[in-house]
């Protein structure tokens, strides 16, 4: 069976280029970041809150990669989608699967690299129930955590680093709280060289918030989360199986990691960790 695919004509998705970026890749700091990461956490209601899976991902690259991104993207979407929303997908439709077949290799082919955070929260449930950090380690914290720190450990040391998160007010908060504490708390002798630049700059340079819905910059980072944790929750299910492209895309690496019972565990019982979390609950009083 085949399927034929409608494109949006290539002077349309050109004349409309700017306006898709604008605005973020522009810094108005001195030395901006050069790297900008669209992150997206595809955390649904049966999941950001339950003991199964969460994971955050997305994709990092260059103000020109993703210039060379989003034609290609907006191409194969056709002119019959805005953006691409994996919840409200057909999955019952050939169509469906046949359109992130072909999505799914255009990240990479723009040189754009997946990031990813990923735990299960029954993993290390018993390690915080009843404790102050109940609140706090939530699975969206510890995602972030892992994945961000692993992103400046494996970046070039003079490559200054934006965060774009998608729209995610219940945890906005704590995001503000946690990457200054990342970015500026000196837990090793070793954290100079992946927390600053040769010159002495912090690698960390900004992050923000956009609205769901308004930039194509967030999709593939809805489909690598929604692929992730489909995948890591049923990897025999249709929606794991259609997603399955957008996770071997290309060479399939990335930074950061899904993190496995031991990790979490280990990384919570470490003392050098609680101190994190201490910072993360003497900065949030109130907001918890």
């Amino acid at each position: 069976m085949t399927c034929q695919v409608y494109y949006c004509p290539l002077q349309v998705a050109e004349t409309r280029l700017d306006d898709e970026i604008a605005g973020y890749f522009g810094s108005p700091e001195d030395a901006p970041a050069k790297w900008v990461l669209m992150l997206r956490a595809y955390i649904d209601e049966s999941g950001h809150e339950s003991k199964g899976w969460t994971i955050l991902a997305g994709y990092l690259g260059r103000e020109e990669q993703w210039k060379a991104f989003v034609p290609k993207w907006r191409e194969v979407l056709g002119p019959q989608r805005k953006f691409l929303h994996m919840k409200s997908l057909r999955w019952k439709k050939d169509s469906t699967r046949y359109l992130l077949k072909r999505l799914s290799p255009i990240p990479e082919a723009c040189g754009l690299v997946g990031c990813v955070g990923g735990v299960r929260y029954q993993d290390y449930e018993d390690l915080v129930t009843g404790t102050p950090d109940e609140k706090l380690i939530r699975g969206y914290v510890v995602c972030l955590y892992a994945m961000v720190i692993q992103v400046l450990r494996g970046t070039p040391k003079d490559e200054r680093i934006e965060f774009v998160f998608e729209e995610q007010r219940q945890y906005e908060p704590l995001v503000n709280v946690i990457l200054p504490i990342i970015g500026t708390l000196p837990l090793h002798s070793s954290d100079k060289a992946w927390k600053t630049t040769s010159d002495g700059r912090l690698r960390l340079a900004k992050w923000g918030f956009v609205p769901k819905g308004s930039t194509l910059m967030t999709d593939p980072a809805d489909y690598l989360a929604f692929g992730l944790r489909e995948a890591w929750t049923d990897s025999k299910s249709k929606k794991a199986q259609w997603c399955k492209p957008i996770l071997t895309a290309g060479s399939g690496e990335g930074y950061g990691s899904i993190m496995k019972r031991a990790t979490i565990r280990t990384i919570i019982n470490n003392a050098e960790n609680e101190a994190i979390w201490l910072t993360v609950r003497q900065r949030l009083q109130g907001l918890l």
